[in-house]
């Protein structure tokens, strides 16, 4: 072996000498082992072959195509640029001119594998990218919270004003249309504080799932009567159970606020006049609840966006809402590995089903 082989088998990374009229001067074993070059080419020392083989190996063959090209036409060019190959690594490729004294008699390509660096770079982009995502959404919420609590903080501010203004001449019916403000805006600031932190506890992933027997009909006729006081109805909802009753693992405290938030809002949404629909069916391997509603529906535009916090959809006017509820029904879905689908028609109804499976 000469001095010259021993030198080009030491380098740490694969090797390719060109001739100007197309010969393989010489190439290192490197080379051939990192790009896996078939002994028939490595024999035949065809220029040709060996081109045809790479450009069969990457997926960004007009990279190469291109360089190639103004080698031919320019002796002295340079270049470097980094391949992707079919197989999912990634070469690192100089090309420089080969010289004999003054002269160019061809190039000299070598190819470093900086496959890991690439996927390390790739997965540090797509943390930040995530971790920039999460630093608007964030930002999102807060803003979407401070504005929230600023309108029932803004009615007690006023209100309260008005009370110590002019208490002292109004009458006792008057003074306590004014307090039933005050404890309206009270109690919608106490619901969103215990939205955003179970919301916020979700997130976190400090809500565990508990999973223990529970007998579903009766957890639903609980659930029932204490819609039936919220709307002061002894009949705004009519459940149907179907199938096998039994004992069903699953968290309660989990689960009761899904139904609570889909009832209140079918039931919100809906025309006085109209009764909805709880089904409970029982299956091998799961639980299904719907909710059925004849109530103001929801477009496909606004379906896309449905569980995200404080979207609401386009056409509930001036019914009140915060856009929570939804999206801590999502997320208290998925604690359970379990999937919600919503099928709706703008004036017709809507209909959520919430399907558990059963371990």
């Amino acid at each position: 072996m000469t001095i010259h082989n021993v030198i080009l088998e030491s380098i740490d990374c694969g090797v390719i000498a060109i001739g100007c009229d197309g010969d393989i001067i010489s190439s290192n074993r490197k080379f051939a082992q990192m790009w896996q070059v078939p002994d028939s080419i490595i024999s035949s020392c065809n220029y040709q072959q060996y081109l045809t083989f790479y450009i069969s190996q990457i997926n960004n063959p007009e990279i190469l195509c291109r360089d190639i090209q103004k080698l031919n036409s320019q002796k002295d060019f340079e270049s470097y640029d980094i391949l992707e190959l079919k197989d999912g690594r990634f070469f690192e490729r100089c090309s420089k001119p080969l010289r004999l004294s003054e002269e160019i008699i061809g190039i000299v390509w070598s190819f470093r594998d900086i496959t890991e660096r690439q996927q390390a770079e790739s997965e540090n982009r797509r943390i930040l990218e995530r971790e920039k995502q999460l630093a608007e959404g964030r930002a999102q919420f807060v803003s979407m919270v401070y504005h929230e609590f600023r309108s029932p903080l803004n009615v007690i501010s006023y209100t309260t004003s008005l009370l110590k203004r002019h208490s002292y001449h109004w009458s006792d019916e008057k003074k306590l249309q004014y307090l039933q403000r005050l404890q309206t805006a009270t109690e919608q600031i106490s619901h969103l504080m215990d939205e955003v932190l179970l919301i916020g506890s979700a997130e976190a992933g400090k809500l565990q799932c508990e999973l223990k027997p529970l007998d579903l009909n009766l957890f639903c006729r609980e659930i029932l009567a204490e819609i039936n006081l919220q709307t002061n109805s002894l009949s705004a909802v009519n459940f149907v159970s179907k199938g096998n009753c039994k004992p069903v693992w699953v968290d309660k405290k989990l689960l009761q606020p899904v139904l609570m938030n889909l009832l209140s809002n079918a039931i919100k949404y809906s025309p006085i006049s109209t009764k909805v629909d709880l089904i409970l069916s029982y299956q091998d391997e799961k639980v299904i609840f719907q909710i059925k509603d004849k109530g103001i529906g929801i477009s496909l535009e606004d379906q896309q966006q449905l569980f995200k916090p404080f979207y609401r959809g386009s056409n509930v006017g001036d019914i009140p809402g915060n856009g929570l509820g939804l999206a801590i029904v999502k997320k208290l879905v998925d604690l359970h590995h379990s999937q919600i689908d919503v099928v709706s028609e703008v004036g017709k109804g809507t209909i959520f089903t919430v399907t558990l499976f059963l371990k």
